[in-house]
């Protein structure tokens, strides 16, 4: 991930969802169990909001867009973006392993291009991650926050 920069990371007490905005590339909304906060991509300015979702349809209102309607993402389903236009994909690899006395899963998440692939996450308690729709951002949601990434 040369070609990115982090630009924001932050802990998210009860994550539910998150999505990117459409008409205004560089916003992501994100819903907690607490509130909902919109995520400036290119700055990492984070401010809170009213807004509504549906998690049946995967859909989320606010008044930070008062004239779109937001798809969402995270642990409970929805269709976030693996693969951006210049053919940059991630690839979610899990596995059952013994922690203690039960089984959990174990993510790994590899970055890739045509020309290389690198591990970006490995570890258990991961969430969602999703290119934006222009695929100049992306996320990565976990138990212990969120990340955002940009294009450089």
């Amino acid at each position: 991930m040369d070609d990115w920069i982090k630009t924001a990371q932050f802990s998210v007490g009860g994550f539910l969802w998150t999505g990117f905005s459409k008409k205004q590339a560089n916003q992501l909304i994100c819903i907690s169990s607490e509130y909902i906060s919109v995520i400036d991509c290119d700055t990492g300015k984070i401010e809170v909001c009213d807004g509504d979702y549906d998690e049946d349809r995967h859909i989320a209102m606010s008044d930070y867009f008062p004239d779109e309607v937001i798809d969402i993402y995270g642990q409970y389903g929805g269709n976030p973006i693996y693969m951006t236009s210049r053919e940059e994909s991630v690839t979610i690899h899990t596995k059952e392993e013994p922690y203690g006395n039960k089984m959990v899963k174990r993510y790994k998440i590899y970055f890739s291009t045509s020309d290389f692939s690198t591990e970006i996450f490995d570890n258990y308690g991961y969430y969602i991650c999703s290119f934006s729709p222009c695929g100049n951002y992306f996320v990565l949601a976990r138990d212990a926050g969120v990340t955002v990434w940009k294009r450089k």
